[in-house]
């Protein structure tokens, strides 16, 4: 992820080298995972092995099968319908990771993002319909406004976001929303709603939210075979759950930061080695070509000072 977003982002072979060299020490006294023959995997049996443990290496090999078989627009299509129920994986690393691996037209890294995913797959609960249904500012400003009364001492976000699903806001808010006319609008929208949140205090979890929403907007081309309705849904639940799971606390005074340049904000991401810094870098400068630049350079610098 971290290297694809260094590539985008202009690093040199050399850069990305040591980047890699840094990152991999993190790994040093960790074993390999057992080679899995790519022949033992059938397409039902993966679906069985979603979000259990030590499936990983059984679920790579499928996945190696499967894209050099089928190629990764077949791939896609085939297993995204089942995957993304399961999208909350890892705080989104899953479909970010996907997202990352196509961009980079990496086959090995895409069999292996989808084995991760598949392995890490966490639906959330199904909240409850609201009838009548919430317009996006009114419910906006409801979850805003309660989202500090709810609190976990989950360490990991994919806890946190498990513990929100069950909470009586997320029953209340999660199914509230207005569908919006297009899944793409309905990313649209909550990103720029977590962005609102980030700039005001960045939040580590925050950040994954802006990450993941631009990485399932990478993958929409691939999400023809998912009801609108039912797409929607997900991003939905998914969102408050994380945006619960953040613990964004109310706030006060607000300090706003002068401007970088995105020249200085990108050299600062290059020459870092925090991958999430790198990532959130790429997806603004990504997010602010697509939708106009609104604050994702504020965000991006805020990044870069915290």
């Amino acid at each position: 992820m971290a290297l694809h977003a260094l590539h985008s982002l202009g690093a040199s072979p050399q850069r990305m080298q040591e980047f890699y060299e840094v990152y991999a020490r993190r790994f040093q006294n960790q074993s390999h995972p057992p080679v899995v023959p790519k022949s033992s995997m059938s397409v039902t049996d993966w679906r069985r092995l979603r979000g259990q443990s030590d499936t990983y290496p059984m679920l790579l090999a499928y996945f190696n099968g499967l894209v050099a078989r089928s190629g990764t627009e077949t791939t896609l299509r085939l297993v995204l319908p089942d995957l993304m129920s399961g999208v909350a994986a890892a705080a989104f690393h899953g479909v970010i990771r996907t997202a990352h691996a196509i961009e980079a037209a990496h086959a090995g890294e895409l069999a292996a993002a989808l084995a991760y995913w598949a392995w890490r797959w966490q639906p959330l609960a199904e909240p409850p319909t609201v009838d009548p249904l919430i317009g996006l500012d009114r419910w906006a400003k409801l979850l805003i406004e309660r989202a500090p009364g709810w609190h976990s001492d989950g360490q990991l976000i994919a806890i946190r976001m498990d513990e929100a699903s069950q909470s009586d806001i997320y029953r209340e808010l999660a199914g509230a929303l207005i569908p919006a006319a297009t899944v793409e609008t309905c990313i649209a929208d909550l990103a720029a709603l977590a962005l609102d949140r980030y700039v005001v205090k960045p939040n580590f979890t925050v950040l994954h939210m802006i990450t993941g929403l631009r990485a399932l907007r990478t993958l929409l081309p691939w999400m023809q075979g998912i009801e609108t309705e039912t797409l929607q849904a997900i991003v939905v639940h998914c969102f408050v759950a994380a945006y619960l799971a953040a613990r964004v606390a109310p706030f006060n005074d607000v300090i706003t930061p002068k401007v970088k340049s995105w020249p200085e904000v990108i050299n600062v991401a290059l020459a870092s080695d925090d991958d999430h810094l790198i990532k959130l870098v790429h997806a603004c400068r990504d997010e602010a070509a697509r939708y106009g630049e609104r604050q994702y350079l504020l965000a991006a610098t805020l990044a870069t000072l915290s």
